[in-house]
């Protein structure tokens, strides 16, 4: 009986060490939430200055990288006023490495205005890194994402 014991207590440390540390998730589900928030309002800059870092990048796929703050302002704003709206962000896992940076796995869902004159939705999934400043306030240095085809 004490051997079975001892081997599931062994066990159940091994599996232990081997799960992953996630990070609480509310400080991340607020930084998305400003996310959605200055998507939603569509103006490239002001999202732009709230959500990423100064030498923030992004990288959309099947496009180049777009660096800085400014050329992200300029790339978001571009889609807005395409008609990209109605972004909702999803949480897979936040991995969280050091105090002032986390992991993001997620999935997104925007909708798209299609040829015809309709909308339909575009959903993916997303990696992004998160960098606490030094205001204290959680912006986006790293941006990667791509769609569900």
């Amino acid at each position: 009986m004490n051997r079975i014991c001892r081997t599931a207590l062994a066990a159940a440390v091994v599996l232990q060490a081997a799960t992953p540390v996630l990070a609480d998730t509310g400080e991340m589900e607020a930084a998305q939430a400003r996310w959605e928030a200055a998507f939603a309002a569509g103006d490239g800059a002001a999202a732009a200055a709230d959500v990423f870092t100064e030498d923030a990048r992004l990288l959309p796929p099947g496009a180049p990288v777009v660096e800085g703050r400014e050329a992200i302002a300029a790339y978001w704003q571009g889609g807005w006023d395409a008609g990209v709206k109605d972004l909702k962000l999803g949480l897979i896992a936040v991995d969280r490495p050091s105090d002032d940076t986390m992991i993001e796995t997620g999935t997104w869902t925007v909708t798209v205005p299609t040829e015809d004159g309709s909308t339909m939705e575009v959903s993916g999934k997303a990696l992004v890194i998160w960098k606490k400043e030094a205001d204290g306030v959680w912006r986006m240095a790293q941006d990667m994402w791509n769609g569900d085809s």
